[in-house]
């Protein structure tokens, strides 16, 4: 629509500069095409009297219109294109979250939310944190996944307490929580079916997949000028 509207533009744009610096041709070239329809209609007389100097006038407000039009179409297509969400951008108002009967349900739909949320634990006297995006509900209990070779699964097998963090662009969300093991292949499998990326590299009956549910866990809700809202589960 925007390559239409610029040829539309450009079109008018040369016949009224046409029309302004070859107003005699084009008075030819019109009569010329039209004269069958001036003779029908009885104008023809009228016609040929035209003044250049009203063809003039005519012509240059035309080319300030197809401006002003221009300029106004281009402003306004820049503001459609800078309201249309890009790739992992999220739309706050689609998907607000009721914060006002919070439960284990409203922090997990927060987290599915914001897609990727962090995750810290840790290594002797070291935090760590890295960025995780998997998570689950199953069996009213909230699911993380990670592989059993990796460093952070083997933090959390000496130190299973763990908090998370995430932003959506206005709110966020702090959990303080125990990890829990869970080696059952129907967890796992839950896990990998609503993430079938994840089957590329793990499968719920390998030595290598594992999920782990939170325990004992706090989640904190805050926002800009609100009271915090806590969840516990």
């Amino acid at each position: 629509m925007s390559i239409l509207f610029k040829i539309i533009c450009l079109f008018l744009l040369i016949l009224f500069l046409f029309r302004f610096f070859f107003t005699e041709k084009y008075l030819q070239l019109e009569y010329r095409f039209f004269s069958w329809y001036y003779k029908l209609s009885g104008i023809d007389a009228q016609f040929k009297t035209k003044s250049p100097s009203i063809i003039k006038t005519t012509s240059l407000f035309g080319i300030i219109v197809v401006f002003l039009i221009y300029f106004a179409g281009l402003k306004d297509m820049e503001k459609n294109k800078s309201n249309v969400p890009t790739q992992g951008q999220k739309t706050e108002i689609a998907e607000t979250i009721n914060m006002e009967n919070a439960n284990m349900e409203t922090v997990y739909d927060f987290l599915k939310k914001c897609e990727t949320y962090y995750l810290a634990t840790v290594e002797n006297d070291q935090p760590r944190v890295r960025p995780f995006g998997t998570i689950d509900l199953f069996e009213d209990k909230i699911y993380i996944q990670t592989g059993k070779v990796k460093n952070v699964s083997k933090q959390m097998a000496k130190n299973p307490k763990v908090e998370i963090c995430a932003f959506d662009g206005s709110s966020w969300i702090r959990i303080e929580a125990t990890v829990v093991n869970d080696d059952r292949i129907e967890a796992k499998q839950h896990m990998l079916d609503n993430y079938p990326s994840l089957r590329q590299m793990y499968k719920a009956d390998d030595d290598n997949t594992q999920v782990l549910y939170l325990k004992d866990a706090t989640a904190t809700f805050y926002s800009f000028g609100k009271e915090p809202k806590v969840v516990k589960f």
